[in-house]
């Protein structure tokens, strides 16, 4: 595999491209790269979902460096299909974007209950000052990381809580409502280099979300989430659990406008995923 660093390269024009169409298109004018155009910028980022159906169809036809979807990929392929992406294409389209508008900022490979550096988001500098931003977990506020103290914030679907725990260079993300308080994961608030983060990339598709159909988005302050045949609607309030084995189709369809074919091509691609990894296993 092509090191990221030579991806980086390659791709470089066409980054440039797709972050200044998205730009564009939400009529953000590059003043000068403070907390006030951050903010923006990750409020209109949020209209990406998360979604892995389009990796999966993608997976199955393309091999290396060719099935990783590029900042111009996820633009186009959400105008005309209402794609988003998984946490690394968002965040590194993301990236594509801050990178021009003057932002300095930085990955970081994340650990959730089920693996290690398995999640990405970014670190953003503001006149030292570090700010979280997670577009694959649709939080749409860039947060601040206090050594100090933990902090609070309030995002669309919920509240987020940040511990830097300081000993360790470890910053936890916690997720609440009015009911409970989840950890969702950790990073070390250190920079993933272009090497390191190509390679998770790259990793996440042979990790186990490859098999089955996950999409996140954010719709009226309620975050919308489906996992195979199963659908949850979330908010500060609380959440309801559904029932969609006979009609996922459907149902995504018209909460994602994703077409119900590429449903049904990623569904065909996760029982031939599967299959592979049962074999391998």
């Amino acid at each position: 595999m092509e090191t990221g660093i030579t991806l980086l390269t390659h791709s470089n024009i066409n980054n440039v491209k797709a972050a200044e169409l998205f730009l564009k298109q939400n009529s953000l004018k590059i003043k000068s790269p403070d907390f006030a155009l951050l903010r923006q910028i990750v409020k209109n980022f949020s209209i990406f979902p998360y979604e892995n159906i389009s990796k999966i169809i993608k997976s199955r036809k393309s091999e290396g460096i060719d099935r990783l979807r590029l900042p111009q990929e996820v633009y186009s392929e959400h105008r005309e299909y209402n794609f988003g992406g998984t946490c690394f294409s968002l965040t590194y389209y993301l990236k594509s974007i801050l990178d021009i508008s003057g932002y300095s900022s930085y990955p970081v490979l994340a650990d959730m209950n089920w693996g290690q550096n398995v999640h990405c988001s970014l670190v953003v500098l503001i006149d030292s000052v570090k700010y979280l931003v997670d577009p694959g977990y649709l939080l749409t506020e860039p947060m601040e990381i206090n050594p100090l103290k933990p902090r609070v914030y309030m995002n669309e679907f919920s509240g987020v809580e940040l511990i830097f725990r300081q000993n360790q260079n470890i910053v936890e993300l916690f997720t609440f409502n009015r009911n409970e308080l989840k950890w969702r994961y950790r990073f070390r608030d250190e920079p993933a280099d272009d090497e390191m983060f190509f390679k998770a990339w790259s990793d996440s598709f042979n990790w186990k979300t490859m098999k089955g159909i996950c999409l996140n988005k954010i719709e009226k302050k309620t975050r919308i989430y489906i996992h195979n045949h199963f659908m949850r609607e979330e908010n500060f309030s609380g959440k309801k659990n559904y029932k969609i084995k006979n009609n996922l189709h459907i149902v995504v369809n018209e909460r994602f406008g994703i077409d119900k074919h590429f449903v049904e091509e990623a569904l065909t691609n996760v029982e031939l995923i599967r299959g592979k990894h049962n074999q391998a296993e």
